[in-house]
């Protein structure tokens, strides 16, 4: 779709992204460029790499859940070989997600930031182990997302749990969980005093522990 102001500035942001990695980029491209399968589409960007080619759509806000907004588009690019839709949701009162090149955490390294944080728990530190498990439930929220194939990559931490409970992924508990540490994480990364965290720590971490072990259970049944 068509974008003015931030939103085009965020795709040409985005598209310089792909082209630093040896993708051939076209930004909003005429429906005579487009793959027949996209013919009734007007995606914001395609990126055609040696390996895969995606489809980029930026969307502004959080109100309405992706999966309402594009849900055509993505069956359509998820049932062509060798294609995969991305989303880059521009929120501004929510902090700038990494690069879709960079990897995520794996499942190793989540359990060991969770037994750290455990520790740290047990020590008398609930700021440091909020940390932790802040990060690993982050990394387990976009591997759950990867696991059910969301194209939900760039999507900031308080869209991603919004899109998740929308559908059905995560129960109406666990968004509240989510959304109750939302702030104690923003109060702690820009250094405010953040009262009952303990308690919100505690609720995170089984959170945390839960989505773990779904993501194993899920491997296992992969093998």
């Amino acid at each position: 779709m068509n974008q003015s102001g931030h939103g085009a500035q965020k795709v040409r942001e985005v598209a310089a992204e792909y082209e630093a990695q040896g993708y051939k980029v076209l930004v909003e491209p005429s429906p005579a460029k487009l793959p027949e399968f996209l013919g009734r589409f007007r995606p914001d960007l395609i990126a055609h790499g040696p390996n895969e080619s995606v489809v980029v759509e930026v969307k502004m806000g959080t109100q309405t859940a992706a999966s309402e907004r594009f849900g055509e588009l993505v069956q359509a690019v998820q049932e062509q070989p060798g294609w995969r839709f991305s989303l880059v949701i521009i929120d501004p009162r929510a902090d700038e997600v990494a690069s879709a090149t960079q990897p995520l955490l794996d499942l190793k390294e989540i359990r060991e930031r969770l037994e750290r944080a455990d520790t740290l728990l047990k020590t008398g530190t609930p700021d440091a182990a909020f940390l932790l498990i802040w990060v690993s439930v982050e990394a387990l929220l976009r591997q759950t997302a990867i696991r059910e194939g969301l194209p939900l990559e760039r999507v900031p931490s308080s869209a991603l749990v919004k899109e998740l409970f929308s559908l059905g992924i995560l129960s109406q508990i666990e968004l509240d969980i989510a959304q109750d540490a939302l702030p104690a994480r923003n109060a702690l990364v820009h250094g405010f005093v953040t009262p009952q965290l303990d308690e919100t720590t505690r609720a995170l971490a089984q959170f945390a522990q839960h989505l773990l072990l779904e993501l194993d259970r899920n491997q296992e049944q992969d093998i």
